[in-house]
Formats: structure tokens, sequence, C-alpha cells
């Protein structure tokens, strides 16, 4: 094992039947109690580790997903970000928890005006190469998804190692998120998340993406 033991056992495996709960709230409250104690034993581990690597301190954040009634939550994440608050307006390491998927990725909101400048860097300034040796050496696809009804919320729409100009044309269609990582599915793969040992795994795939992370997130 890399680290000491803390107390991180793996991802709860009834966490992902959560999402599937009709009532709002009831699913809302299952989510915070269930999967985000183990996500925050897992982000003090990863701050820990990773920020050791880094010139500026990562944060671990958690949602409260207590938007507006109409929100409904479809998904919980753990992110590290540079940013102490406000970390959606740029890129974040970003372990995403889904009904059917698991992703450890680094992902953006397509909407920022800082992703514009991302797109640019990949399209004209030669990022797009140091991507696709990215998703060579460790295994990766550059995704997008776009906005779904729930209990969906969101819709794989692309998938790729090496067309990085197709990822950001499809974002141009419907994309509203964009990312570069693992996506583990579930129930296929459910006994590898449930495990400690895949805190190895993730902690692997965000040492590996700190770098593209620390170049392009905005201090």
């Amino acid at each position: 094992m890399l680290f000491d033991d803390d107390g991180f056992v793996g991802l709860p495996r009834e966490g992902f039947e959560l999402f599937s709960i009709p009532r709002r709230e009831s699913r809302r409250r299952q989510i915070l109690e269930t999967i985000h104690p183990p996500l925050k034993l897992l982000g003090e581990r990863l701050v820990r580790t990773l920020s050791r690597r880094l010139a500026h301190p990562l944060h671990a954040h958690l949602p409260q997903l207590n938007w507006p009634p109409g929100y409904q939550p479809f998904c919980t994440w753990l992110t590290l970000s540079f940013e102490t608050q406000g970390y959606q307006e740029g890129p974040q390491l970003n372990l995403g928890v889904h009904a059917d998927h698991l992703s450890v990725r680094l992902g953006w909101d397509t909407r920022p005006d800082l992703f514009g400048r991302f797109e640019f860097l990949c399209r004209f300034g030669g990022l797009d190469r140091e991507l696709i040796e990215l998703c060579q050496r460790y295994g990766l696809q550059v995704r997008v998804y776009a906005s779904a009804r729930w209990p969906q919320g969101s819709r794989l729409t692309f998938a790729s190692a090496t067309r990085i100009a197709a990822s950001f044309d499809e974002v141009r269609r419907r994309g509203v998120w964009w990312e570069i990582g693992e996506r583990f599915e579930i129930p296929e793969q459910i006994e590898r998340v449930t495990q400690p040992e895949f805190a190895e795994r993730i902690t692997e795939l965000f040492g590996a993406l700190c770098p593209l992370y620390d170049r392009i997130a905005k201090r």
C-alpha cells in the first residue's frame, strides 16, 4: 500500500444505487451520508500526497447538492483544486460518482471563458499532443458529456484517445462537460472501486494529470 491506514476502504457498494431514490431530498440526504464520508477521507489523503508535487497546495471540495428545487442530484464528486472557492470556473481534478460509472479525470465545465483559452492551446498551441501522450501512457480517454433529464443527468456523447480537436467540435454542438481521464463502469467494475487499493489507482491517475492541471489552471 502507498499510504498509512486512514480509514478509507473504497467507495460504498450501496452508494451507486442511491441516485435512483425517487424523492429529491431523501436522495440528497442519503448521498451526503453514505458517499461523502469516504470521499472526504480520500480527499484528505490525496491533498497530502499530491500537494507535495506542486508549487501550490490543493484543496478538497465536496458539493452540498442543495441547489434550487428544480435541480435533481444525479451524481456527486470530490474535487481537488488550487482554489479555496469558485473552483467551477476553471479546470479541476475531479472524481465523479454516478449511478452507472465512476470517473477519475481532469475536467472542465465548458461554459466559462477559461475553457476557450484551453481549447485554443490545444488546437493551436501544441497542447493536444501532450493530451494524446497522456492517453497513450496511462490508458486514458478524452470524453464529452451533454445534459440529459434525471435520472440520467448527463449523457456521454464523445470518447477518443487521439481526436482532441473533434472533442472541442462536440463541445460546440452540445457538450457541457469535457474531461480527460479513466472511466470505471458500474456494475462491471464494482469490485475494484469498492476496495481500499482503488486509492492507489486514483492517486496514480491524478498524479499523472497534475502537471497538466498545474499548467492550465489560473491562479
